[in-house]
């Protein structure tokens, strides 16, 4: 599937502010399961963009603003080109406990606990009830956990943050995607499979397009592969991943720093395509106009570092 997609992201501020500082993980990136064709980004007001490359191997692109301005525009626009599912899970026989010998040192990364996915006495009910069985196959215990967060929590918008820490959708029974990964995270870490986060993008057609969050598990026979825990859906062509971290606070798609007494609204706008082909080089000259509304996301305390929450795919 060739799917384009375009992310808008507006920063406006109450009175004018200097110095801003933004890094931004747009860029989707290329491997067996996808590869990005073109990637184009513009930001006003007009300023060098810089890129690298960070240590979980994802595209960063990052600027600063230093002349007064009360407002900033990033457009961001891939093209991306999607292959089918590299997985068969079915086809799986590793067996619980996992045998993490083939992982290597990577895996160390996926195991243990931090920011949002922390160790939580509100966790135990769900770890009782899903206890593997020793001999069981890793891929059912896999997908058992997504189906268990799917059946038994709510999908709600501003019920917690981008960093708030699994006790919050654990308490309220509610959250979006970011919190069902970080949960189905937890719970695969606390039986020795290594899980981490993936954000970028799910094309639904003729549907709603936002950035959305999924868990990749490590299994011995097949290695990292993907389960939507907020769809119940094994992650296949119709998904693309921009990054890849431990958790949340590895990936944003946004964060920033300013100086100045004005107040940041954000809003963020995300539409996704299906292309017929693949377009010319000059592909970006022409995108059409998003045909979605500006979301508006709720303002962060005065003082802290931006950390971009956008509403997430249902």
């Amino acid at each position: 599937m060739i799917l384009e997609v375009q992310h808008e992201t507006r920063l406006e501020y109450s009175e004018p502010v200097i110095e801003s500082v933004t890094e931004l993980r747009l860029e989707p990136g290329s491997d067996a399961s996808q590869s990005c064709r073109s990637f184009h980004i513009a930001v006003r007001p007009a300023t060098e963009v810089f890129r690298f490359q960070d240590g979980f191997g994802n595209c960063v692109h990052h600027f600063n603003t230093l002349s007064a301005h009360d407002e900033i525009r990033i457009l961001a626009a891939s093209v991306v080109e999607t292959h089918p599912p590299l997985h068969d899970w079915s086809s799986s026989r590793a067996t619980y406990p996992p045998d993490l010998e083939s992982g290597g040192l990577e895996l160390l990364d996926y195991l243990g606990f931090g920011g949002p996915v922390r160790p939580t006495p509100r966790l135990q009910a769900i770890l009782n009830a899903l206890r593997p069985r020793q001999g069981a196959r890793v891929a059912d215990f896999v997908l058992t956990v997504a189906d268990y967060i799917h059946k038994h929590f709510e999908y709600a918008r501003h019920i917690t943050l981008a960093t708030s820490p699994i006790d919050d959708v654990l308490e309220h029974g509610k959250g979006v995607c970011q919190d069902f990964t970080h949960l189905m995270i937890a719970v695969l870490r606390s039986y020795g499979v290594p899980a981490r986060y993936a954000s970028g993008y799910v094309h639904r057609p003729n549907k709603e397009s936002q950035s959305h969050a999924w868990c990749e598990a490590w299994l011995p026979d097949l290695g990292w592969a993907g389960i939507d825990p907020t769809n119940n859906r094994i992650v296949d062509d119709h998904f693309v991943r921009v990054a890849i971290g431990r958790d949340f606070t590895d990936v944003p798609p946004n964060k920033g720093v300013y100086r100045g007494r004005g107040q940041e609204i954000m809003s963020v706008r995300v539409e996704t395509r299906s292309l017929a082909r693949l377009p010319s080089l000059s592909w970006q000259e022409q995108l059409p106009p998003l045909n979605v509304p500006l979301i508006p996301l709720p303002p962060r305390p005065r003082g802290e570092p931006r950390m971009y929450e956008e509403s997430q795919q249902q």
